[in-house]
């Protein structure tokens, strides 16, 4: 059972939307063998209702965003967003099963008999980049990154002495990812 969170900062998510969300988002359940939790989070912007939903689930993290005027419009994007792309992933990853030979799972195997709406785009490696690893700081690689034009840079922070990926957000802001291993 999809055990849902919701974070909600300004308190304005109403019990009804709450409940259509959890409703919703209990579908996708039937993708996964070990579903952990869904977290919701709503912000309201100049832009309308944001949604945001990040599902835990089989050791994996999917994530979806919708904005629309009204809120249940935005729940039914991000889920119907969600379900597609769970949807590739798991038929990639029966594709995958049977080219190995390997027995699938009972939700595995109910979703392997749905027939697929749109075949699959083969996936291709159009380019690869060599680059020299240099210590920084993550502020020097946030300088780097605007010098050279790229939404994301790779670096080996000085500090942590970790590979780290430094990005531009959306909203011009930067975020920093920080592989465990």
């Amino acid at each position: 059972m999809l055990e849902l969170i919701i974070r909600n900062a300004e308190g304005n998510l109403a019990e009804n939307h709450r409940d259509y969300a959890a409703k919703r988002l209990a579908k996708l359940d039937r993708y996964f063998n070990q579903a952990q939790k869904a977290e919701l989070v709503h912000r309201q912007e100049k832009t309308g209702h944001v949604i945001e939903v990040t599902v835990f689930a089989d050791g994996m993290t999917f994530r979806g965003q919708e904005t629309d005027a009204e809120v249940l419009a935005a729940i039914d994007k991000v889920s119907e967003k969600l379900e597609n792309r769970l949807s590739r992933a798991k038929r990639k990853l029966i594709g995958r099963l049977h080219k190995r030979g390997d027995k699938l799972g009972e939700n595995m195997a109910a979703l392997a008999a749905e027939p697929d709406e749109e075949p699959e785009p083969k996936f291709t490696i159009k380019e690869r980049k060599h680059f020299l690893l240099k210590p920084m700081l993550a502020e020097e690689a946030a300088l780097e990154m605007e010098m050279i034009d790229h939404s994301f840079f790779v670096f080996k922070n000085e500090e942590t002495n970790a590979v780290e990926v430094l990005f531009k957000r959306k909203d011009g802001s930067y975020g920093l990812l920080q592989p465990e291993v």
